[in-house]
């Protein structure tokens, strides 16, 4: 800790510094060097950036001049820009004019900053540079109009606020490479010496690393910063990951792994960590905010289902887990029954009936939605931004912050903040004026989404900065990663819409190759007066490309032995599982691919038991004794299952009328018959599946069409078979027994040919393939109805009814049976098909036997782990689903 520092703040002086960042670091050192020192009291040290100690100077002005404009707010700010561009002639010209308005309010900034007068700029007169003026005369005359100072002019009225304040605030500067040239001027002039930083006790020789992947780096530090923290709890570091914006997420779970691996345990515990992560995260990703914009979102117009079933199931409307837990079995069933989309108040209707019928009792959850919506009310029309923003303040407080006597640290301060953001929306109606609820949301949704929100934990021991800068204060280690020789020094990146050359001749560091040669070296030189421990790294691109380390790291160190790179540090990315796959060590294995024997209070679950039990006996024991069942998901429509049913059912009433082929060839004979019959039996299929789940008028009709002129074509398919009578159809459930279990079927239709032979027909709506030959038949479905209905059968046959076809995939003695064109099949080898129904009563026997005796081995047949869903329960996918994730090739799996 610099001595200086610790006086300046002691004589109440406020300590300038050029960012935010480097503010909060310091005001924790300061307070840190009193507590260890032994005080229990001192004065709360004044740390500021410059921006924020400017906005203080010209609030205190403002109570001595009433006249003065307002400061915008950083929103307001925002919007203006975006409205100013928006509204120009020149935004058509701009791919993204949000990101031009972004990217305007960046140059403007930079024209203050650097003291770029606006005539150098015009002097260029190009197309970008027009654009700009045009936009900044247009954000000066709204600013004018609304009698507001955006933040970037404050610097112009820094000498009178200055002099109002001085006598009551004496200021301190420290020495930093983050000042730009103006408010630097300033400072030279009107606040003496800069404070200089603190160096390290024995600045140390630098360090280096390479790491084999981006992840395999973030690993490593995250294992140093861990290692120096076990051997010394009072060790401190700084760490700079330049690419932060775009690891974040990685970077955390690295870090979690090594620092604070309880984060990774099922408990909930609010225990800390020791590092923190610098920059913040967009508001609008904190969950009580999420959930308060969902919210909104739910009161605008149609509601998906997926929209709504997070709601219903959110954290934030759960009084306690027996309440999430009812929440969850609401969900469940209304996946059955509702449709893919609602508006609001329907969803409530249907929620309320469902849970009714079902006995679920009262939704917690749902009742703080209706809560929450009726707070919304009803109002319409064009509102400032304050009456909206009491609005929904209301709506929140009814509904996903009702619970937030519940909430943690964390969750309470992001919705602080969430709050202060209404209020700063609220006080803006000048500028904002009246909008309707979608603009008015929309301004709200930006906002969150544009506002970074750091939550306040203090500085712990492992600070992440994703700013090139000098930390300033003295560390017992500081790791620079990204250092290859392509990012370091930094590549050109000039503050776009302001002429380059104008940018060099200004001092843009961004700008020139030489002055981002200077930047780099001057900065290589301060961290290592920083810190003893000084580490550098790089990581190859992890798909080949090999990244060799900055040419500049080599200059650091004048003996090359004295910059050895860290050996030791592994750099194993945690916690992918990649990476524990590989290096998992070898394990005890115990076999256990028996369960316990089928019960008698136990229930088969028909045919798709057997299926199951034939593709892999793991997935017939876990489909049916362990009821894992997939959630469905409503589809916009009829979904694929509920098309099946409304195919089965408008046959059922056709073939009821027509009775076989003669009363087909009679209806064919005359004019539109046929397409009558097959109309109205849809009709009614398709009413009587809605009184279930309807998915509106616009989807029945279509169905309705659809399915009519499917039938009309399949009905043509029919009619060229030999004569044939409907002697059953799918009325009745029939119980097949096998290895003393029971198991309910439906056969779709048996027809009865004119020399008496029978013909089991089974409809299917998707894809159809002989499906049923082999010892594990892939689905033994004609085999066990064939058990069922042995008398005189010669076929069996899928009747494939489809949009890409329609024909019988069939099991026939003999030929002629679907048509002139229809062969005899190879019966698997069998005389008779007799004899062929003798072989697949041995095989459905083989296969309800293993399952009454609780087989359940992971066995999957070929092709059976691409249609199942068990993979994270058996924990053996396929060979080729680890291929996949491996980012390898089918032969190399």
């Amino acid at each position: 800790m610099a001595s200086g520092l610790i006086e300046a703040a002691d004589a109440g002086r406020t300590v300038l510094v050029p960012n935010i960042e480097i503010a909060n670091a310091l005001f924790d050192a300061i307070e840190r060097a009193h507590r260890d020192s032994g005080r229990d009291i001192w004065p709360t040290p004044r740390v500021r950036d410059f921006g924020t100690w400017l906005k203080e100077l010209y609030v205190q002005r403002q109570f001595s001049d009433s006249a003065s404009p307002r400061c915008l707010t950083d929103v307001e700010e925002r919007e203006l820009w975006r409205s100013v561009v928006l509204e120009s002639e020149s935004s058509r010209h701009f791919l993204e004019p949000s990101g031009a308005a972004r990217a305007a309010r960046r140059a403007r900034r930079a024209m203050q900053e650097y003291g770029i007068p606006v005539s150098a700029v015009a002097a260029y007169g190009t197309e970008e540079s027009l654009a700009l003026l045009e936009w900044n005369a247009r954000f000066e005359e709204r600013c004018r109009v609304l009698d507001c100072i955006s933040a970037d002019r404050l610097p112009e009225s820094l000498d009178r606020a200055r002099t109002a304040a001085e006598n009551a605030e004496p200021i301190a500067w420290i020495e930093s490479p983050e000042w730009r040239p103006v408010a630097r001027r300033w400072l030279q002039d009107h606040a003496g010496v800069p404070l200089q930083p603190p160096a390290a006790a024995r600045p140390g020789a630098p360090r280096w690393l390479n790491a084999v992947s981006p992840a395999a780096e973030l690993a490593a530090i995250a294992q140093w910063a861990q290692a120096h923290l076990q051997a010394d709890a009072g060790f401190r570091a700084w760490v700079c990951v330049p690419d932060l914006g775009l690891c974040r997420a990685e970077l955390i779970d690295a870090f979690d792994a090594e620092l604070a691996p309880r984060r990774f345990s099922l408990e909930d515990t609010e225990e800390g960590a020791p590092y923190a992560v610098a920059g913040g995260t967009p508001l609008a990703d904190y969950a009580p905010v999420r959930a308060a914009l969902r919210l909104l979102s739910a009161n605008s117009g149609a509601v998906p289902f997926e929209e709504f079933s997070a709601l219903l199931r959110a954290p934030e409307l759960q009084a306690a887990a027996a309440e999430a837990s009812v929440a969850a079995k609401l969900d469940v069933a209304l996946r059955t029954r509702a449709p893919s989309e609602n508006e609001l108040p329907e969803w409530f209707a249907l929620a309320e009936r469902i849970a009714s019928e079902s006995g679920i009792g009262p939704i917690g959850a749902l009742r703080r939605l209706k809560s929450a919506s009726g707070a919304l009310g009803e109002l319409r029309g064009h509102h400032p931004l304050s009456r909206w923003a009491a609005l929904w303040i209301s709506a929140f407080e009814a509904g996903p912050w009702n619970l937030r006597a519940r909430w943690s640290s964390v969750e309470y301060q992001s919705a602080e903040r969430f709050r202060e953001l209404l209020g700063a929306l609220a006080a803006a109606d000048p500028l904002f004026g009246s909008h309707s609820r979608k603009a008015a949301e929309g301004i709200l949704r930006r906002a969150a989404r544009d506002t970074a929100f750091q939550i306040q934990t203090g500085i712990p021991p492992i600070w992440v900065s994703g700013q090139l800068m000098d930390p300033w204060l003295a560390y017992d280690g500081l790791w620079i990663s990204g250092c290859n020789e392509e990012r370091w020094p930094p590549p050109l990146d000039p503050i776009p819409l302001l002429p380059v050359r104008l940018q060099r001749q200004y001092g843009v560091i961004e700008a020139a190759v030489h002055s981002q040669l200077q930047f780099a070296e001057d900065l290589q030189r301060r961290w290592r007066l920083r810190a003893s421990l000084c580490v550098f790294s790089c990581a190859d691109a992890g798909d080949g490309r090999h990244a060799a380390p900055s040419p500049l790291l080599s200059a650091i160190s004048a003996d090359p032995a004295q910059s050895a790179p860290l050996p030791h540090l592994a750099g194993v990315p945690q916690p992918h599982w990649r990476a524990q796959w590989t290096s998992a060590p070898p394990l005890e294995q115990l076999t256990d691919e028996v369960a316990p024997a089928f019960g008698a209070n136990e229930r088969t679950r028909g045919v798709s038991t057997l299926r199951a039990q034939s593709r892999c006996a793991f997935r017939g024991f876990a489909e049916t004794r362990l009821k894992t069942d997939t959630l469905e998901r409503p589809v916009p429509g009829f979904n694929d299952r509920e098309r099946g049913e409304l195919l089965h059912d408008a046959l059922q009433q056709i073939w009821s009328e027509l009775k076989g082929s003669s009363g087909l060839a009679a209806r064919a004979a005359e004019a539109d018959a046929l397409a009558d019959l097959a109309d109205a039996s849809v009709r009614r299929a398709i009413a009587r599946l809605c009184r279930r789940r309807d998915p509106g008028i616009r989807w029945r009709e279509r169905e309705q069409r659809r399915l009519r002129d499917l039938l009309c074509k399949w009905l043509l398919i029919e009619a060229q078979r030999e004569p044939f009578a409907v002697e059953r159809l799918e009325q009745d459930v029939e119980i097949a027994r096998h290895a003393g279990l029971a198991f309910s079927v439906r056969i779709d239709r048996v027809d009865k040919l004119q020399d008496g032979s029978r013909v089991l027909i089974d409809y299917k709506s998707g894809l159809a393939s002989a499906d049923w030959r082999g010892e594990r038949p892939d689905n033994p479905q004609l085999p066990i109805y064939a058990l069922l209905q042995p008398q005189a059968l010669v076929a069996v046959a899928y009747g494939r009814i489809s949009a890409a076809g329609c024909d019988f995939v069939a099991e026939s003695e003999r030929k002629g049976i679907f048509g002139s064109g229809s062969r005899a099949s190879q019966m698997e080898g069998m005389p008779s098909f007799a004899d062929l129904i003798a072989l697949w009563s041995r095989r459905i026997e083989k296969l309800a036997q293993e399952f009454a005796d609780g087989r359940a081995a992971v066995d999957p047949t070929l092709h059976a782990c691409r249609s199942c869903h068990l993979h994270g329960l058996c924990r053996v996918p396929s060979a080729l689903d680890i291929a996949a994730v491996l980012g390898e090739g089918e032969n190399g799996a």
